[in-house]
């Protein structure tokens, strides 16, 4: 379980990043928990992103826009997305079993 979730990190901040996503920096500090074996301190990070308007279940990637202004999406959002929408899932899934975990 544990290799996975730090792998599900690492793909989620690389995923971000070239999304130019602010939200990598969230993931980054998540990952720098979970590495430090702060496994309770990396769920909480990971749910604390759920929670809100603007939070890590309104984001959208691949969105852009032309010289003009106009809004556009970028070459191969929809692929973007899934892994995401994949990759959230799989970490929300790892921090609420930790949280659980913990509050037995």
């Amino acid at each position: 379980m544990y290799e996975k979730t730090r792998k599900d990190l690492l793909a989620m901040i690389e995923l971000l990043e070239n999304d130019d996503s602010r939200w990598s920096q969230f993931f980054q500090k998540a990952l720098a928990a979970f590495d430090q074996g702060e496994y309770l301190r990396c769920s909480e990070i990971i749910l604390s992103g759920s929670e809100g308007m603007g939070s890590l279940n309104d984001l959208v990637l691949g969105q852009t826009t032309d010289r003009g202004g106009k809004f556009q999406w970028k070459p191969g959002y929809e692929e973007m997305n899934n892994s995401y929408q994949e990759l959230l899932s799989s970490l929300y899934a790892f921090a609420q079993g930790i949280r659980r975990a913990a509050n037995k």
